[in-house]
C-alpha cells in the first residue's frame, strides 16, 4: 500500500499514536506523518504509507493552516493550556483593534525561539524531557514564514480570548506565536486550543477519522502519490525509455527530453510519471543533466548501448 491518507487527528492523542492506529488498521509496515500535531491539538495529520514515506521531504514544503484561540493576560509554562499558570494580569484594556494592530508584526519572515516543551533535541535529548526535569537550555531563534495572519473573533474581558487563523511554513510553533502576540500587547498570553485546518490542498473537511477507517476501510480515502505531489513539483511524463534509464540510475540530457520549467523558489526536482499517470520517480536537474533522485517503480534489467542511441 503506497499512498497517503488525510487523517483527522482527535485531541488527546499523540501524532505517533495516530500513525500506529492507522498502521494496525491497514496492516502496513511503513507509515509516518508529515508534521507533528501536539496531543491537545486536532485536525489534519497527513500520513504516508509504504513508499509514500519517501515523499516526506517534499510534502514539508506545503504551507499549513491553523485556527487557534489564545487567552491574553495569562502565561503558562508550556505556552498552551497543558502547562501551569506562571503569571496572570488583568488584560481587560486590550481591545480587538489593539490585537489587529500588532498582527502585521508577525507576518512575513519572522524569528521564533522554540519552546522548551518541544520535540527538538539538545545534546542528544528531547527538549520536553529536559523541561520535565525543570531544566531550561539555550535555544537558537529560527526563521519561519507567516504567509497569512487574521483575527477571526475577539471576546473582551479580564482575560480576553482571540481566535486567529494562521497560514505558515513548516516549523512554526503556533503556541509560541500566541505567546509572542501576548507579549507584544504587554499582557502575555497562551494558546487555549488549536485546529490544523489544512496542509496545502489537504483540508480538514475532507479528512477521514479513525472511526470511519475502522468502519469503512481505507480504499476510498487513499491519495495516490502522484496526486500528493501535484502543486509541489513540476510534473514530467517522459518517453518510457527514460523510465528504464532511471531504473538503472542513468541520467538523460534535457536537450533530448526537455523537462518542465522549474519554479525558481524551489530546489530543482521534477515528479516523473509513467504512462498510467502514477508517480514513477522524483528526478533532479544537475546542470545539463536530469538524474533519478528517488525511484518508486520496480527495477528491471535493461542495458542500453548508450543514452543517445537508446533515445534516438
Amino acid at each position: 500500500m503506497d499512498a497517503l491518507l488525510n487523517l483527522y487527528k482527535p485531541a488527546g492523542m499523540t501524532s505517533r499514536e495516530a500513525v500506529d492506529a492507522v498502521r494496525r488498521m491497514l496492516h502496513v509496515r511503513r507509515a509516518g506523518h508529515t508534521g507533528t500535531l501536539d496531543p491537545g491539538a486536532e485536525g489534519v495529520l497527513l500520513i504516508c504509507l509504504g513508499k509514500a514515506t519517501r515523499l516526506n521531504e517534499f510534502l514539508q514544503w506545503l504551507p499549513k493552516t491553523y485556527r487557534a484561540t489564545m487567552v491574553l493576560g495569562v502565561q503558562t509554562t508550556t505556552q498552551d493550556a497543558e502547562g501551569e499558570v506562571i503569571a496572570s494580569t488583568d488584560a481587560s484594556s486590550v481591545t480587538r483593534e489593539m490585537v489587529e494592530a500588532v498582527l502585521p508584526r508577525f507576518t512575513g519572515e519572522i524569528e521564533q525561539i522554540p519552546p522548551m516543551h518541544s520535540a527538538l533535541h539538545y545534546e542528544g535529548r528531547r527538549l520536553y524531557d529536559l523541561a520535565r526535569e525543570g531544566k531550561v537550555v539555550p535555544r537558537e531563534a529560527r526563521k519561519v514564514s507567516i504567509y497569512r495572519l487574521q483575527l477571526l473573533n475577539f471576546a473582551p474581558g479580564e482575560h480576553p480570548e482571540a481566535e486567529i487563523e494562521v497560514e505558515c511554513s513548516t516549523g512554526t510553533y503556533i503556541r509560541t506565536l500566541c505567546a509572542d502576540i501576548g507579549d507584544a500587547l504587554g499582557v502575555g498570553g497562551y494558546m487555549k486550543s488549536l485546529v490544523r485546518t489544512a496542509i496545502g490542498a489537504f483540508r480538514a473537511e475532507d479528512a477521514v477519522t479513525l472511526q470511519q477507517l475502522e468502519a469503512e476501510g481505507a480504499t476510498k480515502y487513499l491519495i495516490p502519490m502522484a496526486q500528493a505531489v501535484e502543486g509541489i513539483l513540476p510534473v514530467w511524463k517522459p518517453h518510457p525509455r527514460v523510465l528504464r534509464l532511471f531504473r538503472l540510475g542513468r541520467f538523460v540530457k534535457p536537450k533530448l527530453f526537455p523537462p518542465v520549467p522549474l519554479p525558481p523558489e524551489k530546489p530543482p526536482y521534477i515528479a516523473v510519471l509513467d504512462a498510467a499517470g502514477e508517480l514513477f520517480a522524483i528526478a533532479t536537474v544537475r546542470r545539463d543533466e536530469v538524474w533519478p533522485y528517488k525511484v518508486f517503480g520496480e527495477r528491471v534489467l535493461y542495458h542500453p548501448r548508450s543514452v543517445e542511441e537508446d533515445l534516438g
